[in-house]
């Protein structure tokens, strides 16, 4: 074989060997879209977003008394119609219904409901995950795991690593004294491959002060959604 067809068989090689290796990075030649892209979609998606239903759980890890469950919020939204049921530390219990321009609150151990005019939303109740927007300019690294199932749903896993000066601020929920002392945390995000709606959220602070008397310790908060755009009814408490 003469050495021009040499030099042009080692070409196409080179070629293909570059594309294959393209193929590989997320976002060329059909591999998987990068951490960007599918969050800059994912925040489009977030504005189609009609009705939904979430389950917040907070928990205390890695203390000198172990670990335990800080608080559970279950959330049901439907325009501006919310239901919100609240326990915390297993005891203390609220729950608010807003309906239209008007909310009921009861507190544990009553059955007698108080109404006024309404003050809340779906963002005081969702705050958290309001806060974590910025994510992708605010973390100290990013990485598209890969795609996994959450719920019977085929989602990328994206995670982020959050250097101790940014929790704060991405944490809005969580008082500044207990996050004075931290020492970063990770938030993991679930991001529906299709439609691209946020499925479910995984953050972890280490070192935070969990109460004066449990000490320091890692807080965990996972946010699972479900039931998005579809029909949740709410109403008034008989």
């Amino acid at each position: 074989m003469s050495g021009k067809y040499v030099r042009f068989g080692m070409l196409i090689l080179a070629v293909c060997l570059a594309a294959g290796l393209l193929a590989a990075i997320p976002g060329c030649f059909g591999g998987e879209p990068g951490v960007d892209e599918i969050w800059k979609k994912s925040q489009g998606a977030d504005s189609r977003i009609t009705s939904q239903h979430m389950d917040i759980a907070i928990y205390y890890q890695n203390t000198k008394y172990g670990s335990g469950q800080i608080q559970t919020m279950s959330i049901d939204a439907s325009g501006n119609n919310i239901h919100a049921q609240n326990v915390l530390f297993g005891q203390s219990f609220s729950e608010v219904i807003r309906v239209g321009d008007k909310q009921y609150s009861r507190l544990m151990g009553s059955d007698k409901w108080t109404g006024e005019p309404a003050s809340i939303s779906i963002q005081t109740v969702t705050g958290q995950t309001e806060g974590f927007s910025n994510l992708p300019t605010t973390s100290t690294s990013q990485e598209n795991l890969g795609v996994e199932m959450v719920n019977g749903v085929e989602a990328y896993h994206l995670s982020f690593a959050l250097a101790p000066e940014n929790v704060s601020s991405l944490f809005t929920n969580v008082s500044a004294s207990q996050l004075s002392a931290n020492a970063g945390g990770n938030v993991d995000v679930w991001v529906d491959k299709k439609d691209f709606y946020k499925l479910k959220y995984e953050a972890l602070i280490r070192n935070a002060l969990i109460t004066n008397e449990i000490g320091y310790g890692d807080i965990r908060i996972v946010t699972s959604i479900t039931e998005i755009n579809k029909p949740i009814s709410i109403t008034p408490p008989v």
